[in-house]
C-alpha cells in the first residue's frame, strides 16, 4: 500500500452527539423522515410526551455508543498519522504504525462499520424528530 493518507479534518459527525433540530443535515433521506412522522407523530397527551422522552433517552445512548467506537478509531488513526509523519520512512517502527494504520482504514470500509455508521446517521435523524416533536408539544 501507498504512504497513508490524512483523515483531515471532517472526522466523525457524531464528535458532539449534537441533537439540536437547528442543525440537522439538510439532506436527510425522505424515507426516514416519512418513517419518523408515522413512528412519532405530533404529541397530543403528557402521556406520549413522556414515552417520547423515555424513547429519546434510550436511543441517545446507543447513538453515544456509536459515535464513541466510530470516533475512538478516527483519533487512533489521526495519532498514526502524527507519528508517521515524525518517524523516518525506512524505520521498522514506520512499517508497524503503517500495518496499524492501514488496518484500522480496512475497518473502516468495512461492512460491519458502514452498518454502524448508517445506524448512527438513522438514529441521528430519529432523535432530531423526537426532539422536535417534543419541542413542539412544549410551545403549545
Amino acid at each position: 500500500r501507498g504512504r497513508r493518507q490524512p483523515e483531515g479534518s471532517q472526522g466523525s459527525q457524531c464528535s458532539q452527539y449534537d441533537t439540536d433540530p437547528a442543525t440537522a443535515p439538510e439532506s436527510s433521506d425522505e424515507r426516514d423522515s416519512e418513517q419518523w412522522h408515522r413512528l412519532y407523530p405530533p404529541i397530543n397527551s403528557p402521556g406520549t410526551r413522556q414515552r417520547y422522552k423515555a424513547d429519546f433517552g434510550q436511543e441517545l445512548r446507543r447513538y453515544k455508543e456509536l459515535c464513541a467506537h466510530m470516533d475512538g478509531l478516527n483519533e487512533r488513526l489521526a495519532q498514526l498519522a502524527a507519528q508517521l509523519d515524525q518517524v523516518p520512512e525506512d524505520s521498522a517502527q514506520y512499517q508497524a504504525l503503517a500495518e496499524e494504520y492501514n488496518h484500522l482504514k480496512d475497518v473502516k470500509r468495512s461492512p460491519e462499520y458502514q452498518d454502524k455508521k448508517r445506524e448512527s446517521k438513522t438514529l441521528r435523524n430519529k432523535l432530531f424528530h423526537i426532539k422536535r416533536m417534543v419541542s413542539d408539544y412544549d410551545k403549545l
